[in-house]
């Protein structure tokens, strides 16, 4: 299922979205367990990557929703704002039930979502400055 939202993505987006959504943060997270196992805490670890997934899960969906849109295409804004809150909503429902699941570390996992976050920002801001000197 993920295969096929995917390819729309990497058609019109290249491969530059999937290494920034996809790839990077999934390192990370394999670091994270890592870390946490040998640091006798693969809870903390296990939960990071959680977070991290979940991150990437709201990534492909941007991507796929992001693919869907043809560039002449005037995007309806109450329909961009309906599924951004959406799959916003659904993501943090997801990561607050297991995050009170996996009590007492469960905030962890919301660190692990919010570092996606700041991957995902960093990314988008080296892809900007770097098309603003190409451009």
């Amino acid at each position: 299922m993920a295969t096929a939202s995917m390819s729309g993505a990497v058609g019109k987006r290249g491969a530059q979205g999937v290494w920034r959504v996809l790839v990077l943060p999934v390192a990370v997270a394999v670091v994270a367990v890592a870390v946490g196992a040998s640091l006798g805490h693969l809870e903390i670890g296990l939960l990071l990557a959680t977070g991290v997934a979940l991150g990437v899960a709201n990534g492909l969906l941007v991507e796929q929703a992001t693919a869907k849109m043809a560039p002449s295409d005037d995007p309806d804004r109450k329909a961009v704002v309906k599924s951004s809150l959406g799959r916003l909503g659904l993501i943090s429902a997801i990561a607050l039930v297991i995050a009170f699941l996996a009590r007492p570390n469960g905030w962890v996992l919301l660190l692990g979502l919010a570092g996606y976050q700041v991957l995902a920002l960093l990314s988008q801001l080296g892809a900007a400055m770097k098309e603003a000197r190409l451009g």
